[in-house]
Protein backbone atom coordinates (compact mmCIF):
# COMPACT_ATOMS: atom_id res chain seq x y z
CA UNK A 1 0.00 0.00 0.00
CA UNK A 2 1.39 3.43 -1.00
CA UNK A 3 2.15 5.87 1.81
CA UNK A 4 -0.53 8.39 0.72
CA UNK A 5 -3.17 5.70 0.26
CA UNK A 6 -2.22 4.21 3.62
CA UNK A 7 -2.62 7.59 5.37
CA UNK A 8 -6.02 8.13 3.74
CA UNK A 9 -7.14 4.69 4.84
CA UNK A 10 -6.03 5.39 8.40
CA UNK A 11 -7.93 8.68 8.54
CA UNK A 12 -11.09 7.11 7.11
CA UNK A 13 -10.89 4.08 9.37
CA UNK A 14 -9.39 5.83 12.41
CA UNK A 15 -11.83 4.13 14.75
CA UNK A 16 -10.42 0.74 13.74
CA UNK A 17 -6.79 1.43 14.54
CA UNK A 18 -6.85 3.72 17.60
CA UNK A 19 -8.95 4.14 20.76
CA UNK A 20 -11.90 6.49 20.21
CA UNK A 21 -14.06 8.27 22.78
CA UNK A 22 -17.73 7.29 22.83
CA UNK A 23 -20.15 10.21 22.35
CA UNK A 24 -23.53 8.52 21.99
CA UNK A 25 -24.35 8.70 25.71
CA UNK A 26 -22.76 11.99 26.71
CA UNK A 27 -22.71 14.40 23.75
CA UNK A 28 -25.61 16.12 22.01
CA UNK A 29 -28.82 14.23 22.68
CA UNK A 30 -26.77 11.77 24.75
CA UNK A 31 -26.82 14.32 27.59
CA UNK A 32 -30.35 13.04 28.25
CA UNK A 33 -28.91 9.61 29.08
CA UNK A 34 -26.53 11.16 31.60
CA UNK A 35 -29.31 13.18 33.28
CA UNK A 36 -31.70 10.22 33.27
CA UNK A 37 -29.17 7.98 34.98
CA UNK A 38 -28.33 10.60 37.59
CA UNK A 39 -31.98 10.98 38.54
CA UNK A 40 -32.29 7.20 38.49
CA UNK A 41 -29.53 6.91 41.10
CA UNK A 42 -30.91 9.76 43.23
CA UNK A 43 -34.44 8.36 43.06
CA UNK A 44 -33.24 4.87 43.93
CA UNK A 45 -31.22 6.06 46.91
CA UNK A 46 -33.92 8.35 48.29
CA UNK A 47 -36.69 5.79 47.89
CA UNK A 48 -34.68 2.92 49.42
CA UNK A 49 -33.64 4.96 52.47
CA UNK A 50 -37.19 6.19 52.99
CA UNK A 51 -38.57 2.67 52.54
CA UNK A 52 -36.19 1.14 55.08
CA UNK A 53 -36.83 3.96 57.53
CA UNK A 54 -40.61 3.56 57.13
CA UNK A 55 -40.53 -0.21 57.57
CA UNK A 56 -38.63 0.36 60.82
CA UNK A 57 -41.24 2.82 62.03
CA UNK A 58 -43.65 4.71 59.78
CA UNK A 59 -43.14 8.49 59.98
CA UNK A 60 -44.01 11.51 57.88
CA UNK A 61 -40.35 11.92 56.87
CA UNK A 62 -40.10 8.33 55.65
CA UNK A 63 -43.28 8.74 53.61
CA UNK A 64 -42.04 11.95 52.01
CA UNK A 65 -38.70 10.28 51.21
CA UNK A 66 -40.47 7.51 49.29
CA UNK A 67 -42.65 10.10 47.53
CA UNK A 68 -39.54 12.09 46.59
CA UNK A 69 -37.71 9.03 45.23
CA UNK A 70 -40.76 7.90 43.28
CA UNK A 71 -41.23 11.40 41.84
CA UNK A 72 -37.60 11.59 40.66
CA UNK A 73 -38.11 8.40 38.66
CA UNK A 74 -41.51 9.37 37.24
CA UNK A 75 -40.90 13.06 36.53
CA UNK A 76 -37.26 12.96 35.43
CA UNK A 77 -35.71 9.54 34.78
CA UNK A 78 -38.46 8.04 32.62
CA UNK A 79 -39.32 11.16 30.56
CA UNK A 80 -35.64 11.82 29.81
CA UNK A 81 -35.13 8.24 28.66
CA UNK A 82 -38.27 8.32 26.52
CA UNK A 83 -37.25 11.57 24.85
CA UNK A 84 -33.81 10.11 24.12
CA UNK A 85 -35.38 7.06 22.46
CA UNK A 86 -37.09 9.40 19.99
CA UNK A 87 -40.57 7.81 19.90
CA UNK A 88 -41.98 8.06 23.44
CA UNK A 89 -45.43 6.73 22.50
CA UNK A 90 -43.87 3.43 21.42
CA UNK A 91 -42.24 2.70 24.79
CA UNK A 92 -44.61 -0.23 25.29
CA UNK A 93 -42.72 -2.14 22.58
CA UNK A 94 -39.83 -2.52 25.03
CA UNK A 95 -42.00 -4.18 27.68
CA UNK A 96 -42.81 -7.90 27.97
CA UNK A 97 -44.92 -9.55 26.58
CA UNK A 98 -44.77 -7.17 23.59
CA UNK A 99 -41.09 -7.91 23.02
CA UNK A 100 -38.40 -10.46 23.73
CA UNK A 101 -35.67 -7.82 23.75
CA UNK A 102 -35.42 -8.11 27.55
CA UNK A 103 -33.54 -11.39 27.01
CA UNK A 104 -30.56 -9.54 25.57
CA UNK A 105 -31.06 -5.81 26.18
CA UNK A 106 -30.42 -4.15 29.54
CA UNK A 107 -32.25 -1.06 28.28
CA UNK A 108 -35.42 -3.10 27.72
CA UNK A 109 -34.99 -4.69 31.15
CA UNK A 110 -34.53 -1.24 32.67
CA UNK A 111 -37.80 -0.04 31.16
CA UNK A 112 -39.59 -3.07 32.61
CA UNK A 113 -37.96 -2.60 36.05
CA UNK A 114 -38.98 1.07 36.10
CA UNK A 115 -42.61 0.43 35.20
CA UNK A 116 -43.02 -2.31 37.83
CA UNK A 117 -41.44 -0.03 40.44
CA UNK A 118 -43.66 2.92 39.55
CA UNK A 119 -46.77 0.76 39.91
CA UNK A 120 -45.75 -0.97 43.16
CA UNK A 121 -44.35 2.26 44.60
CA UNK A 122 -47.63 4.07 44.00
CA UNK A 123 -49.53 1.33 45.86
CA UNK A 124 -47.03 1.47 48.72
CA UNK A 125 -47.29 5.27 49.07
CA UNK A 126 -51.08 5.23 49.08
CA UNK A 127 -51.12 2.42 51.66
CA UNK A 128 -48.65 4.24 53.90
CA UNK A 129 -50.69 7.45 53.63
CA UNK A 130 -53.85 5.63 54.69
CA UNK A 131 -52.11 4.01 57.64
CA UNK A 132 -50.18 7.08 58.80
CA UNK A 133 -53.24 9.33 58.73
CA UNK A 134 -55.57 6.71 60.27
CA UNK A 135 -57.88 6.87 57.28
CA UNK A 136 -58.73 3.18 57.65
CA UNK A 137 -59.85 1.50 60.84
CA UNK A 138 -60.71 -1.95 62.15
CA UNK A 139 -60.15 -4.95 59.92
CA UNK A 140 -59.42 -2.67 56.97
CA UNK A 141 -56.20 -1.65 58.72
CA UNK A 142 -54.91 -5.23 58.61
CA UNK A 143 -55.72 -5.52 54.91
CA UNK A 144 -53.98 -2.24 54.07
CA UNK A 145 -50.98 -3.26 56.21
CA UNK A 146 -50.57 -6.51 54.27
CA UNK A 147 -50.91 -4.65 50.97
CA UNK A 148 -48.34 -2.06 52.07
CA UNK A 149 -45.80 -4.74 53.02
CA UNK A 150 -46.28 -6.64 49.76
CA UNK A 151 -46.04 -3.46 47.69
CA UNK A 152 -43.00 -2.31 49.69
CA UNK A 153 -41.11 -5.53 49.02
CA UNK A 154 -41.86 -5.47 45.28
CA UNK A 155 -41.09 -1.75 44.99
CA UNK A 156 -37.87 -2.12 47.00
CA UNK A 157 -36.59 -4.93 44.78
CA UNK A 158 -37.48 -3.17 41.53
CA UNK A 159 -36.18 0.28 42.52
CA UNK A 160 -32.86 -1.42 43.27
CA UNK A 161 -32.96 -3.06 39.84
CA UNK A 162 -33.91 0.29 38.28
CA UNK A 163 -30.90 1.94 39.87
CA UNK A 164 -28.40 -0.81 39.07
CA UNK A 165 -29.35 -1.76 35.50
CA UNK A 166 -27.43 1.17 33.96
CA UNK A 167 -24.26 -0.13 35.62
CA UNK A 168 -24.89 -3.59 34.19
CA UNK A 169 -25.69 -2.17 30.74
CA UNK A 170 -22.36 -0.34 30.73
CA UNK A 171 -20.37 -3.19 32.28
CA UNK A 172 -21.51 -5.50 29.47
CA UNK A 173 -19.88 -3.20 26.86
CA UNK A 174 -16.76 -5.19 26.06
CA UNK A 175 -15.78 -2.61 23.47
CA UNK A 176 -15.31 -0.05 26.30
CA UNK A 177 -12.82 -1.72 28.69
CA UNK A 178 -13.14 1.04 31.32
CA UNK A 179 -16.80 0.12 31.78
CA UNK A 180 -16.38 -3.62 31.35
CA UNK A 181 -16.09 -4.54 35.04
CA UNK A 182 -18.39 -5.91 37.73
CA UNK A 183 -17.36 -3.07 40.07
CA UNK A 184 -19.29 -0.47 38.06
CA UNK A 185 -22.83 -1.52 39.17
CA UNK A 186 -21.63 -1.67 42.79
CA UNK A 187 -20.14 1.83 42.59
CA UNK A 188 -23.35 3.22 41.08
CA UNK A 189 -25.60 1.58 43.69
CA UNK A 190 -23.57 2.56 46.75
CA UNK A 191 -23.07 6.12 45.55
CA UNK A 192 -26.81 6.32 44.86
CA UNK A 193 -27.64 5.12 48.37
CA UNK A 194 -25.16 7.62 49.86
CA UNK A 195 -26.84 10.42 47.90
CA UNK A 196 -30.22 9.10 49.03
CA UNK A 197 -29.09 9.33 52.65
CA UNK A 198 -28.11 12.96 52.05
CA UNK A 199 -31.47 13.83 50.47
CA UNK A 200 -33.28 12.07 53.32
CA UNK A 201 -31.37 14.23 55.79
CA UNK A 202 -32.78 17.24 53.98
CA UNK A 203 -36.30 15.88 54.40
CA UNK A 204 -35.55 15.17 58.07
CA UNK A 205 -34.56 18.80 58.59
CA UNK A 206 -38.02 19.78 57.35
CA UNK A 207 -40.11 17.13 59.14
CA UNK A 208 -37.93 16.64 62.24
CA UNK A 209 -39.03 13.02 62.70
CA UNK A 210 -36.04 11.04 61.38
CA UNK A 211 -32.80 10.41 63.29
CA UNK A 212 -30.27 12.63 61.49
CA UNK A 213 -27.41 11.21 63.58
CA UNK A 214 -28.19 7.70 62.31
CA UNK A 215 -28.40 8.90 58.70
CA UNK A 216 -25.08 10.71 59.10
CA UNK A 217 -23.41 7.63 60.56
CA UNK A 218 -24.43 5.50 57.58
CA UNK A 219 -23.45 8.30 55.23
CA UNK A 220 -19.93 8.43 56.70
CA UNK A 221 -19.51 4.69 56.26
CA UNK A 222 -20.73 4.74 52.65
CA UNK A 223 -18.56 7.72 51.72
CA UNK A 224 -15.44 5.90 52.93
CA UNK A 225 -16.49 2.68 51.19
CA UNK A 226 -17.22 4.57 47.97
CA UNK A 227 -13.82 6.29 48.07
CA UNK A 228 -12.12 2.90 48.39
CA UNK A 229 -14.27 1.42 45.62
CA UNK A 230 -13.42 4.24 43.23
CA UNK A 231 -9.72 3.82 44.05
CA UNK A 232 -9.98 0.07 43.39
CA UNK A 233 -11.89 0.75 40.19
CA UNK A 234 -9.12 2.99 38.87
CA UNK A 235 -6.38 0.56 39.88
CA UNK A 236 -8.22 -2.22 38.06
CA UNK A 237 -8.57 0.00 34.96
CA UNK A 238 -4.80 0.55 34.85
CA UNK A 239 -4.23 -3.19 34.87
CA UNK A 240 -7.10 -4.21 32.57
CA UNK A 241 -6.47 -2.87 29.06
CA UNK A 242 -4.61 -0.06 27.34
CA UNK A 243 -7.93 1.65 26.44
CA UNK A 244 -9.09 1.40 30.07
CA UNK A 245 -5.76 2.80 31.23
CA UNK A 246 -6.14 5.67 28.76
CA UNK A 247 -9.61 6.38 30.16
CA UNK A 248 -8.33 6.32 33.75
CA UNK A 249 -5.51 8.71 32.85
CA UNK A 250 -8.00 11.06 31.21
CA UNK A 251 -10.12 10.93 34.36
CA UNK A 252 -7.20 11.67 36.68
CA UNK A 253 -5.06 14.07 34.69
CA UNK A 254 -6.75 14.68 31.33
CA UNK A 255 -9.61 16.80 30.04
CA UNK A 256 -12.11 15.26 32.49
CA UNK A 257 -9.83 15.61 35.55
CA UNK A 258 -11.53 18.77 36.83
CA UNK A 259 -14.85 16.93 37.05
CA UNK A 260 -13.23 14.03 38.89
CA UNK A 261 -11.19 16.05 41.41
CA UNK A 262 -13.62 18.91 42.01
CA UNK A 263 -16.99 17.26 41.46
CA UNK A 264 -16.39 13.75 42.81
CA UNK A 265 -13.41 13.86 45.18
CA UNK A 266 -13.72 17.32 46.77
CA UNK A 267 -17.46 18.05 46.61
CA UNK A 268 -18.86 14.52 46.41
CA UNK A 269 -16.71 12.82 49.05
CA UNK A 270 -14.30 14.97 51.07
CA UNK A 271 -16.62 17.92 51.81
CA UNK A 272 -19.66 15.86 52.94
CA UNK A 273 -17.40 13.57 54.98
CA UNK A 274 -15.72 16.52 56.69
CA UNK A 275 -19.05 18.21 57.42
CA UNK A 276 -20.40 14.94 58.79
CA UNK A 277 -17.58 14.76 61.35
CA UNK A 278 -17.85 18.46 62.24
CA UNK A 279 -21.60 18.30 62.89
CA UNK A 280 -21.02 15.56 65.48
CA UNK A 281 -19.88 18.32 67.86
CA UNK A 282 -22.54 20.90 67.03
CA UNK A 283 -26.10 21.52 68.15
CA UNK A 284 -28.82 20.65 65.64
CA UNK A 285 -29.62 24.32 64.98
CA UNK A 286 -25.95 25.04 64.24
CA UNK A 287 -25.54 21.93 62.12
CA UNK A 288 -28.51 22.71 59.84
CA UNK A 289 -26.76 25.08 57.37
CA UNK A 290 -23.73 22.78 57.17
CA UNK A 291 -25.94 19.77 56.46
CA UNK A 292 -27.66 21.66 53.65
CA UNK A 293 -24.23 22.42 52.17
CA UNK A 294 -23.31 18.73 52.46
CA UNK A 295 -26.53 17.73 50.68
CA UNK A 296 -25.77 20.12 47.82
CA UNK A 297 -22.22 18.74 47.55
CA UNK A 298 -23.53 15.16 47.58
CA UNK A 299 -25.88 15.97 44.72
CA UNK A 300 -23.15 17.66 42.68
CA UNK A 301 -21.05 14.54 43.25
CA UNK A 302 -23.87 12.38 41.86
CA UNK A 303 -24.00 14.40 38.63
CA UNK A 304 -20.19 14.42 38.40
CA UNK A 305 -19.79 10.67 38.87
CA UNK A 306 -22.09 9.65 36.02
CA UNK A 307 -20.78 12.42 33.77
CA UNK A 308 -17.12 11.53 34.21
CA UNK A 309 -17.63 7.77 33.79
CA UNK A 310 -19.66 8.30 30.62
CA UNK A 311 -17.27 10.96 29.31
CA UNK A 312 -14.14 8.80 29.55
CA UNK A 313 -15.75 5.78 27.91
CA UNK A 314 -13.18 4.95 25.23
CA UNK A 315 -13.65 2.25 22.61
CA UNK A 316 -10.66 0.00 22.14
CA UNK A 317 -9.32 -0.26 18.60
CA UNK A 318 -10.59 -3.05 16.39
CA UNK A 319 -7.20 -3.62 14.75
CA UNK A 320 -3.71 -3.38 16.23
CA UNK A 321 -2.37 0.15 16.12
CA UNK A 322 -0.67 0.97 12.83
CA UNK A 323 2.13 3.54 13.05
Amino acid sequence: MKAQTRRQWLVTHEWMVKPMRQKEWISGKGILVWLAEVFSALGMGLYLVGLLAGLGGLTEGAWWATVGGWALIVLFKLPLHLVYLGRPLRFWRAIPPFTKAWKTSWLARGMFFSIVFVTAGLVQMVAWYLLFNDVVTGSATDVVTVISWAASIVAGVFILLTGVYCGFAMSYCKSVPFWNTGLLPIVFVLMGVADGLALTMGISLATDDLAISTLESWSRVLLVVNALLILGYLVQAYRKHSAAELAARDLISGSTAWVFWVGIVILGIITPLTISFVTMFLEEAQAGPLLIAAIVCHTIGAFSLKYSVLKVGIYRSVLPNVN
